[in-house]
């Protein structure tokens, strides 16, 4: 009679045990179904704040891509432009802004090699403002009025250096793209050259169509329609190689080996953002990058799509960094 006792006594501990497993059981396939069925991020529109003007490259950039991830994630990307103050307004609005998961940056990369050096910035790259992918990259190219003197960079160098203080170059701006490699190239080559700052590179372009300035280094998108069109001369690219766009003009590198200068854009977060989000994000601007009609529509500014994945941008900003920092000091802006 012992022996039965124990028997059902066992039985019935078993029971219980299976009751609690299953119910258990029942719980965690109940907690992974939930899991797996969240909504795929983005939940609901997501804005694309854009730190410089309507028009721009940067802009135009951000609006055919923003375009394409709207119907690839099946939620609208729309723009808002908050610029000034060389992007720092709109990087203060997205990081002091809402963070709810759905505001993103579509930004250049000045804003993590430049512009914490030469200004008072609030705050940090790689950390405060992170990159998701770079979208794009551009050189620039170095022209004057067809009527200047010097029809290559090797004269160009030769003139200045034989009239210190008589070249003027335009920018759009001190610390700008326009502005920071004709610094590096003055110094470079040892060149005693005035700096004209605009606001804005379409002004600083404009100096050098109207004969007030000698020189201009300009964004690719909007020198390449002036020179093919012979309203000005280009001696140079920034590029390593030539740009498919002006085959016939040299690079700087072909006469100063060590000189290379490209700007990016892409877009970034600020603050905090789910892995979730960055993860489509990434994926569909690969996919973005290597359309057919994103690629044309890029050259035609002057860039090469690219797609890159977030370490691949953290990487290109690490690496950049130091050249910038040395770039910024030849140029005599940084922040004291």
């Amino acid at each position: 009679m012992e022996e039965i006792v124990v028997l059902r006594r066992s039985m019935a501990a078993i029971a219980a045990c299976m009751l609690v497993v299953g119910a258990t059981s029942a719980c965690l396939t109940s907690m992974s179904f939930a899991q797996s069925s969240a909504p795929a991020w983005p939940t609901h529109t997501v804005k694309v704040v854009v730190p410089y003007a309507p028009g721009g490259v940067t802009d135009t950039m951000a609006r055919i891509t923003a375009d394409r991830l709207s119907k690839m994630l099946n939620q609208t990307f729309f723009i808002e432009n908050r610029s000034g103050a060389g992007g720092l307004i709109g990087i203060d609005y997205a990081l002091h802004g809402q963070h709810d998961g759905h505001t993103i940056l579509f930004v250049g990369s000045t804003l993590f090699t430049v512009l914490p050096l030469a200004q008072k910035v609030d705050y940090e790259p790689l950390k405060d403002l992170v990159p998701i992918s770079i979208t794009g990259t551009n050189g620039m190219v170095l022209i004057t009025s067809k009527d200047a003197p010097y029809s290559t960079l090797p004269e160009f160098i030769a003139y200045a250096r034989a009239h210190p203080g008589e070249i003027s170059y335009s920018s759009g701006g001190p610390a700008t793209n326009n502005h920071l490699p004709m610094a590096w190239l003055a110094g470079l080559e040892h060149l005693n050259m005035v700096h004209v700052p605009f606001r804005g590179g379409q002004q600083a372009l404009q100096a050098v169509l109207s004969k007030n300035v000698q020189a201009h280094f300009g964004n690719s998108s909007d020198v390449i329609g002036p020179v093919l069109a012979g309203t000005v001369k280009a001696l140079a690219v920034s590029t390593r190689q030539r740009m498919p766009q002006l085959p016939n003009v040299p690079t700087v590198a072909e006469t100063i080996p060590e000189f290379e200068y490209v700007a990016w854009n892409g877009y970034a977060v600020a603050g905090p953002f789910p892995q979730q989000g960055v993860e489509r994000l990434v994926a569909a601007l690969k996919v973005i990058a290597r359309e057919p009609d994103v690629i044309k529509r890029f050259a035609t500014l002057g860039i090469d799509s690219v797609g890159s994945t977030q370490q691949e941008a953290i990487a290109s900003i690490r690496k950049d960094m130091p050249i910038y920092s040395k770039i910024v000091d030849m140029a005599g802006v940084r922040l004291k």
